[in-house]
């Protein structure tokens, strides 16, 4: 079975209140359309991935949902980095530098905790959002931060002998890098 028409088969009788949905999201015409097509592409992308929901127009909602989340984080940090200088840490380019900080905590956290911090500290998802992006409770959530800030603290007692996942490193680089926190949640 082709993925292409089956897809647009299952979402053809939502396009109307999708495009809706974002207009009032965006309130803007313009960045509702190009919220309505970032939306397409993104679920034509997961149904190619994976076994389709049944009930599609709660699925497409809920994902130009969090892709207007995104979008108004990301405009939001770099709102905030112009107005502070000093946060140049959060808003560095520089692929090799990035790159070096997240093979150094690689070396020394857990997979699951780098990317819980990441959402929570870099990209601003709240604990719950971060508990749903990654399919925990938000109980974990909280201990995983508790932790990582606390093994972050206390340099000298963390251990070195992590072995480093250099496709991870690769996935989180490309996350921060591009300013997509997407790419934290889909591996590949």
């Amino acid at each position: 079975m082709d993925v292409i028409p089956a897809y647009e088969t299952l979402v053809a009788p939502h396009l109307d209140d999708l495009r809706l949905y974002c207009f009032y999201l965006t309130k803007s015409k313009w960045d509702g359309e190009d919220l309505f097509q970032e939306t397409l592409l993104k679920s034509l992308l997961f149904f190619v991935h994976a076994e389709p929901f049944l009930h599609v127009k709660p699925f497409l909602m809920h994902v130009a949902r969090n892709l207007w989340i995104d979008h108004i984080r990301k405009h939001q940090r770099r709102r905030h980095a112009q107005m502070s200088p000093q946060m140049t840490y959060y808003t560095d380019n520089d692929y090799v530098e990035v790159r070096s900080a997240l093979e150094w905590l690689a070396e020394r956290l857990p997979r699951r905790n780098i990317e819980m911090w990441l959402l929570f500290e870099y990209f601003g998802y709240s604990m719950q959002e971060v508990a749903g992006a990654l399919n925990c409770s938000i109980s974990a959530v909280k201990s995983a931060l508790f932790r990582t800030r606390d093994l972050l603290r206390n340099r000298q007692t963390i251990a070195t002998n992590r072995k480093v996942i250099h496709i991870d490193v690769e996935r989180w680089s490309r996350a921060v890098m591009q300013d997509r926190p997407q790419c934290l949640l889909f591996e590949g």
